[in-house]
């Protein structure tokens, strides 16, 4: 049944204070098991983000619940999140990954059936990532009010202004949900609705371990040593206690490409932890903490030791190789109408090229060869690297010029 009767009328609108209030309407998201979902917060000046506004849409109104509010910040429980993690109530949002956060940080769990419109765009036809006010006006020809995303949302009491547009940004989300289930249930093998939800549980997945694996992504890891990564996961994870202690931006602590050149030297002593580049910027009473996380990372067993980021050779390939490729990408995804900007990155690429020049070993597949990317772009991209497809220009003067022979039938769209 469409749940897309969400009132539009700015009469439907309410401000919790209350904690009771809170728990009642989360009573009711229960009793009907979906509801629209968005939060504005403040990331510069603590470790964690602080939450400042909760925007809540159910099929009958739209609540703004304040966690600053003493009635709310006494309450034991936080119904809202509850809702979240638990599988039976679908959360729709558009771009899940602060929402998803607050999730795992106050729960402990993963949303539990999230529908996130901004992914259910990209398979439906829209570049990605789409921001909300332009997939409102593409999809529904409505508008939304001017931004407030530059205000203060911890200052109260709130605004006429940002009420507007914080409910404007819960609005239109059941509306969304309901026209791209419709798009995408018209394939008759649900296929798009499956690479979805596939999508939806790798990224929540991903961000289930970046809270932990966070070093492994800073630039200039995939450079390092095993011995030099164990003493940047030690300083990485020091760096994490410290600013968690401090409550404030983990890099106000220590900047990566600091954390990352400490690592490489491995420093023994306060005269060549000096001599590091960069290190003028880090407080002297925590140059003993630097060395003593190295000291750790020196005394790991050598069976112990983390992994190098990859295993591909991590050669650069050819330019036109890269180019060549993205064609074939864009031109596959095209048939499927997805944006290539979802489905791969030059980067990806890159190590698709390198898994070939390593004779294609089956146990470390490239992300392009995995799940639902397989199936749109995957054998178009093993028949350019075998030869088996051609380009030539088509049409000059037309947004997609090439012409590419050698694809297969599109399985969908």
């Amino acid at each position: 049944m469409p749940l897309s009767n969400v009132i539009a009328d700015e009469s439907a609108v309410r401000l919790l204070e209350r904690h009771e209030d809170v728990a009642a309407l989360a009573d009711r998201i229960r009793a009907v098991g979906i509801m629209g979902l968005d939060t504005e917060f403040v990331s510069e000046r603590t470790y964690q983000p602080q939450l400042a506004l909760l925007q809540v849409a159910t099929p009958d109104e739209i609540c703004l619940i304040d966690p600053l509010s003493d009635r709310i910040q006494e309450a034991p429980d936080q119904p809202i999140w509850d809702l979240m993690a638990d599988p039976s109530v679908r959360t729709i949002v558009h771009a899940h990954d602060q929402e998803a956060q607050f999730c795992l940080q106050r729960t402990g769990k993963s949303p539990g059936d999230l529908f996130d419109v901004q992914l259910a765009a990209a398979f439906s036809g829209h570049y990605f990532p789409i921001a909300y006010d332009k997939l409102v006006g593409r999809e529904l020809r409505r508008s939304v009010g001017p931004s407030q995303s530059r205000t203060n949302w911890l200052q109260r009491p709130l605004t006429e202004a940002q009420c507007r547009y914080a409910a404007d940004d819960v609005r239109w989300l059941f509306r969304l949900h309901d026209r791209f289930v419709e798009r995408m249930s018209h394939d008759p093998a649900q296929e798009r609705l499956s690479w979805l939800r596939e999508e939806t549980n790798a990224r929540l997945n991903r961000l289930g371990r970046r809270e932990t694996d966070r070093w492994r992504r800073l630039s200039g890891a995939n450079k390092l040593s095993p011995r030099s990564l164990a003493a940047l996961r030690e300083l990485s994870s020091w760096r994490e206690q410290v600013a968690s202690r401090r409550n404030v931006p983990f890099r106000r602590i220590a900047s990566d490409g600091l954390l990352v050149a400490v690592a490489a030297s491995r420093p023994e002593s306060r005269g060549e932890l000096s001599s590091v580049r960069g290190v003028g910027q880090l407080k002297q009473n925590y140059h003993q903490d630097v060395l003593d996380a190295v000291e750790t990372a020196l005394a790991v067993p050598e069976d112990a030791l983390p992994s190098p980021v990859s295993r591909h050779n991590r050669g650069k390939p050819s330019r036109m190789v890269l180019l060549f490729l993205e064609s074939v990408l864009a031109a596959a995804c095209a048939r499927h109408q997805i944006d290539s900007e979802l489905v791969g990155s030059s980067s990806q690429l890159r190590a698709l090229v390198s898994w070939n020049e390593n004779g294609r070993p089956s146990d470390d597949m490239p992300p392009l060869l995995v799940g639902w990317r397989a199936e749109v772009c995957g054998q178009p991209l093993l028949d350019a690297l075998d030869g088996r497809i051609s380009l030539s220009i088509s049409d000059p003067l037309s947004a997609n010029p090439l012409a590419v022979a050698g694809l297969g039938v599109p399985t969908g769209g």
